[in-house]
């Protein structure tokens, strides 16, 4: 898409998976973007080669210029740079902004849930694409074979991945909402259960009149908005799963192969939870009426996944070593699920928060690991470190043991891993060269 006429952006946090991605869009449609975080990110490095201006520190000599100021929803007014724009006077948005920007005159199909939608937005672009539809996209994650975590599309069709922090996903009104979980999580945002509910109520509400409602059917949460949607007479609604009231039926016949209602399709990814993913992608795909054999054969089957969800990062002899984004009970539940429960777990709680609000939910699924080395928490920007020590508490529930660095949990993890055990490193934070380091120690002869 063309843009009329080239605005400068400025993006506050350019180097997260959020942020990024709005850049990418904008870069492409023919804006001038420039951008600021702290350190390395390989997204906006790949931003840089590409013509955007990045900078690895803030700065308020970084924001004249700049036309809008976009900030991430983890840097606000007491940022450097945030707060130069607003001393200027300048026009400061929200990602929420910036996506009315560039999905407005767009056909939005929006990928909400607890867990599951990065996966489900790269496994349904990718669909719509092998189909022959070029739509725009916005992913949490970059896709593995392809390298980037969004692009801007010829056609009128824009795949977004709805994150909910923030309630940012309001700012969308889609013509296709999927919902792949509705479980509780960002408890700073959502302290209870039925304020996160209610932002999937709101989520959906928001949808354009006449709109479809694709949910899980297997989730008991994505379950229950599905039939508070039918109460409401205002969409559409498919369900799809292995569940009873699923209207499409899911069955898997093995050997990661499975059969939708008479969709018959295979794939390269592991895990019930996977198929899943695919199977909202494929109703997408014929709300669009793209060709079924094309949306799966080359769409779908070769699909390898999102960078940092149980991602290979290598081998060493028969131990495999895995990087894995899981940061909620439910997401180690599944990779645990994927991978056998005879795992070497190392799990690095993300935000103080979410340890404190699940911890015994923690515990209930860590414990089904062989091996656990639970490494400190990490804090984010948007939350203090955690002053109770629930890390190490964690590590003492399950039995594992405690990391205070991730040299530590390296060296911990390579010491625990016997041959055909995966060793599963989970988290959300800075948690991934773990197992790059793991790796390293496995290969290293003693």
């Amino acid at each position: 898409m063309t843009a009329v006429r080239s605005t400068r952006f400025h993006i506050v946090g350019i180097g997260g998976a959020g942020m990024s991605a709005v850049a990418r869009v904008l870069m492409e449609r023919g804006h001038q973007i420039t951008g600021s975080d702290n350190g390395h990110w390989p997204l906006a490095e790949a931003l840089a080669r590409d013509g955007a201006a990045v900078h690895e520190r803030f700065s308020a000599d970084h924001v004249p210029g700049a036309d809008i100021v976009i900030r991430s929803s983890a840097y606000k007014e007491d940022n450097v740079e945030v707060r130069a724009a607003l001393d200027r006077g300048m026009t400061v948005w929200k990602r929420e902004d910036a996506w009315r920007f560039l999905t407005k005159g767009q056909r939005v199909v929006a990928i909400a849930g607890t867990h599951g939608k990065s996966t489900t937005t790269a496994m349904t672009w990718l669909g719509l694409r092998a189909g022959g539809v070029d739509a725009s996209l916005i992913c949490g994650a970059a896709i593995r074979g392809v390298g980037t975590n969004a692009h801007a599309g010829k056609s009128d069709v824009f795949v977004i991945e709805a994150d909910e922090y923030d309630n940012t996903f309001l700012a969308l009104q889609p013509e296709v909402a999927v919902v792949t979980t509705l479980d509780h999580d960002h408890v700073d945002m959502f302290p209870t259960r039925e304020s996160y509910r209610d932002a999937f109520r709101a989520f959906v509400k928001g949808a354009l009149a006449g709109s479809l409602l694709i949910a899980s059917a297997d989730d008991a949460g994505a379950r229950e908005l599905a039939a508070w949607t039918r109460e409401q007479h205002s969409l559409r609604v498919t369900t799809y799963g292995k569940h009873p009231s699923a209207d499409r039926k899911l069955v898997d016949h093995g050997n990661r192969a499975y059969d939708l209602g008479g969709r018959l399709f295979s794939l390269s990814v592991p895990g019930w939870h996977n198929a899943l993913n695919a199977a909202a992608a494929i109703i997408v795909a014929d709300h669009f009426s793209a060709p079924t054999a094309d949306v799966l054969a080359r769409g779908l089957a070769p699909f390898e996944g999102v960078e940092r969800r149980l991602e290979l990062l290598g081998t060493a002899g028969t131990i495999k070593v895995i990087d894995d984004y899981a940061h909620h009970p439910s997401e180690i539940a599944a990779g645990l699920d994927a991978f056998g429960e005879s795992a070497v777990v190392v799990f690095q709680p993300h935000t103080p928060s979410r340890l404190a609000a699940f911890f015994d939910d923690f515990v209930m699924v860590l414990k089904r690991a062989r091996a656990v080395v639970i490494v400190e928490t990490f804090r984010s920007a948007r939350e203090q470190a955690d002053p109770h020590g629930r890390a190490r508490k964690l590590a003492e529930a399950v039995g594992g043991r405690y990391a205070p660095d991730g040299e530590t949990a390296a060296h911990l993890a390579a010491e625990m891993a016997r041959p055909g055990d995966a060793v599963l490193v989970m988290g959300a934070g800075d948690v991934r060269p773990v197992g790059e380091r793991v790796l390293e120690l496995l290969r290293t002869p003693v």
